[in-house]
């Protein structure tokens, strides 16, 4: 049977091949070019919840924004720190999970990112005290953007494969195991040279949906709750492969 990690120490164990697997030098650029529609003369500071090896906080920090970035994987945070060095990204990293962020950040963000699918690895439990930890780092009139995977058309259609990756060394195969309550996620690498030697983690994953959010928003406080396909806002419906959220905190 397949042991089932914590999320923290499932990105532990892959923080050290994740940039590897995701191909971080390219979602630099594509993530910089996503989050420019988002950042105007009035957006000085960021938080970015769920940084992970760090490529929104950078991209967020390349466009002149002052930046701090929170994961509750100490390996990961390790490995942000390193990529923002390199791009001479001058970011404050915190190790901490989305609903316990301490209240010395309350009202001190212009804007607020969680994306890449973040919000997903957050229990049902904590979902509702995530957002409003969300709510309460920003300052008055800021805004929220959460991305995740639509998982009502993936629990819909019950795609099990995520991806396939080709690194440098090893190709990356993610795919689900479905449960009545959460998902299971796995991540099978595999070596290029040598097929046979290969390795499979997993972690719980939690399919929170359209509905969920717009429910703890409106109660949270949020307002003009909006959801797109993507982060160039195109028109949300069923068979989007992204949930992108935008909200402002009054």
């Amino acid at each position: 049977m397949v042991k089932i990690l914590s999320n923290t120490d499932f990105y532990n164990e892959i923080a050290s091949g994740y940039d590897d697997m995701v191909s971080f030098g390219k979602l630099i650029e594509k993530k910089s070019k996503d989050l420019a529609g988002f950042i105007d003369d009035k957006i000085k500071s960021a938080a970015d919840i769920g940084c992970g090896t760090g490529v929104d906080s950078i991209a967020l920090s390349l466009s002149g924004l002052k930046v701090t970035a929170f994961d509750p994987s100490s390996e990961m945070i390790s490995v942000a720190k390193t990529n923002a060095a390199i791009y001479d990204s001058q970011i404050n990293f915190y190790i901490s999970s989305s609903d316990e962020i301490p209240k010395e950040f309350n009202d001190q963000f212009d804007l607020v990112v969680s994306l890449g699918n973040t919000f997903a690895n957050i229990p049902s439990n904590k979902f509702a005290e995530s957002i409003q930890r969300c709510y309460r780092i920003l300052k008055p009139g800021g805004r929220l953007l959460v991305q995740i995977l639509n998982y009502a058309n993936i629990l819909n259609n019950e795609k099990r494969i995520v991806n396939i990756r080709e690194g440098k060394d090893n190709y990356f195969i993610r795919f689900y195991d479905f449960y009545n309550e959460y998902l299971v996620f796995n991540i099978l690498t595999f070596s290029k040279l040598k097929p046979s030697e290969q390795s499979l983690i997993s972690t719980k994953l939690f399919p929170h949906s359209r509905a969920d959010f717009d429910r703890e928003l409106l109660k949270t406080g949020f307002y003009s709750i909006q959801f797109f396909s993507d982060l160039g806002l195109s028109d949300f419906n069923v068979e989007s492969k992204d949930l992108v959220v935008s909200a402002w905190k009054k």
